[in-house]
């Protein structure tokens, strides 16, 4: 759902690096901005780059997990640093896992952990669901909850500290929400965080009620900006963006099972506004390049982009429900070294004028 985290850097997402920057390596600032999914692997890209202490980071943009992911990052980096934003980011899937560990036990699924089955196939809770599902269709969260009990919401009021966030800039945090009913994107910013924009931001409508926000109805960001890259390019001063990117944006071959299908239709849907902020920032990248384009207000972008398809190969959306602290260790590892692979092949370029690379050509335009 967080570079990033704008939930993304010099592995966030857009404005990011200049050069001449004080304690970077990189010489610049990084804006991350950040894709949706539930991973503990983003994060650990968001670590490897805070561990790698030659990177600022401008600002976080950040969708659903994405956007958590941001929050708790910003954070850290208000409480103590580099060091600090590790930390909160360790703290803050502990308490997730402990979480789910407590008051979703049937969601955990030993058995297909020992095959290497990381999607909660054979959780009781996942199969009861899928029965119930078959025998009376879906069900609307004010029908099957009318309390609209969730709690992660008590979890997200106990961890941060909003006063703190609202407070400091010093690294911007930009939580995207889709507006019910408009369908138009909410952008949050820091003097607008609190425990109601966090909830508005990952909020699933088949699973839970719509989140009011002064009066207003939100859902999942990820509809709509999955992440948000305009606000990192609007309100930060940067010229590099890292987009970590967890969604797949190719798959190998044609599905054909109704899961494979079901996870292509919803990838498909959560890229295509990212797909499209991308091409825009080609279009004007290439114009500018050409001398088309003589605007003081409109300034080049570099678009860098973490992945490693590789990592999340037969995972499919019920990996996003899987807390079991091994697997996301695992996937912690996978965005370590991921985002270190990135540093070393591309960290000598950032702050110059850098083309856009050939895979992201390939894989968005």
């Amino acid at each position: 759902m967080l570079l990033i985290i704008g939930e993304d850097a010099r592995r966030a997402v857009p404005d990011m690096i200049c050069r001449e920057l004080d304690r970077v390596l990189v010489k610049g600032k990084a804006n991350i901005a950040m894709t949706a999914p539930t991973r503990r692997a983003r994060s650990s890209r968001l670590e490897a780059l805070l561990e790698d202490g030659r990177f600022e980071f401008a600002g976080l943009s950040g969708t659903s997990a994405g956007g958590m992911n941001a929050a708790a990052m910003v954070q850290g980096l208000i409480q103590g640093g580099e060091k600090g934003a590790i930390q909160s980011l360790e703290d803050f899937w502990r308490r997730t896992h402990d979480l789910a560990r407590r008051t979703a036990p049937m969601f955990a699924d030993p058995s297909g952990k020992s095959r290497g089955d990381h999607n909660l196939t054979t959780a009781p809770g996942m199969i009861l669901r899928a029965f119930f599902e078959q025998m009376v269709g879906s069900v609307s969260p004010y029908a099957a909850n009318p309390l609209n009990y969730n709690p992660f919401r008590s979890l997200v009021e106990d961890f941060f500290d909003f006063d703190a966030i609202r407070k400091s800039d010093a690294c911007k945090l930009f939580l995207a929400a889709t507006h019910v009913q408009t369908g138009k994107i909410r952008i949050f910013h820091n003097r607008e965080i609190s425990a109601d924009s966090l909830m508005a931001t990952s909020c699933v409508p088949t699973m839970f009620q719509a989140v009011e926000v002064d009066g207003e109805y939100y859902w999942d960001g990820g509809y709509v900006a999955n992440p948000a890259i305009f606000p990192l390019i609007d309100e930060c001063d940067a010229g590099d963006i890292v987009l970590v990117q967890l969604t797949s944006t190719r798959v190998p071959r044609l599905p054909r099972h109704a899961a494979e299908i079901k996870e292509r239709f919803r990838e498909i849907t959560l890229n295509a506004c990212l797909i499209r902020e991308i091409r825009a920032i080609h279009l004007i990248t290439r114009l500018i390049d050409e001398g088309k384009i003589d605007n003081p207000s409109m300034h080049r972008i570099n678009l860098h982009v973490i992945k490693d398809p590789a990592a999340f190969s037969g995972m499919y959306a019920g990996s996003a429900l899987n807390t079991d602290w091994d697997f996301l260790n695992a996937l912690r590892r996978a965005g370590t070294l991921a985002a270190k692979r990135w540093i070393r092949a591309t960290y000598q370029k950032l702050g110059t004028k850098v083309p856009f690379d050939q895979t992201v050509l390939d894989d968005y335009l």
